[in-house]
């Protein structure tokens, strides 16, 4: 088989343009790849700080609460939704003192359930009146709740992050 001149360039035209085309698919594919695993893992992170959220809110749960001399103070991140709350229980001795920090919306109180239930003030001390088993609550004000309550049954309700601080000495 005999090939013209102009064939041949032909030839040696396309094979660099396939050579290059390659070379460059292959860089756009490691590229790619790359960008997805990137993806991928930023979607891990954020589910897995969505997933941390969620335990370490336990929304209408009970989180346990251990505090020790080395230990006095314990901090948890969470969200209410809903007509939700998210509740923490400790023992306490008569007259310690119990701080609690509440970052997040004003719309949200902490209420603390003992040998009586009182709405605790953001960064304020409480005296410990009895020794006992305590719970204490972060949830909606009440005119809050009721439109959160509404939300939720539509379908519409909104996360409501926090972290609070808990401190008893």
């Amino acid at each position: 088989m005999h090939f013209s001149t102009f064939s041949k360039v032909l030839i040696g035209i396309i094979i660099v343009f396939t050579v290059a085309s390659v070379v460059v698919v292959g860089k756009l594919e490691t590229h790619y790849a790359s960008e997805a695993v990137k993806m991928q893992q930023e979607i891990e992170l954020t589910s897995k700080k969505r997933n941390e959220a969620i335990i370490n809110s336990l929304t209408n749960m009970t989180q346990n609460v251990s505090f020790s001399d080395e230990e006095p103070a314990m901090v948890y991140t969470g969200y209410i939704m809903g007509a939700g709350y998210s509740a923490y229980q400790f023992r306490a001795t008569q007259d310690q003192t119990l701080r609690v920090s509440l970052k997040g919306d004003d719309f949200l109180d902490i209420v603390l359930f003992g040998p009586e239930t009182k709405v605790l003030e953001r960064d304020a001390d409480f005296i410990i009146p009895v020794e006992g088993l305590y719970e204490l609550r972060v949830m909606f004000k009440e005119s809050m709740e009721i439109q959160q309550e509404k939300a939720a049954l539509e379908n519409t309700a909104q996360a409501v992050p926090y972290t609070i601080t808990l401190t008893l000495k």
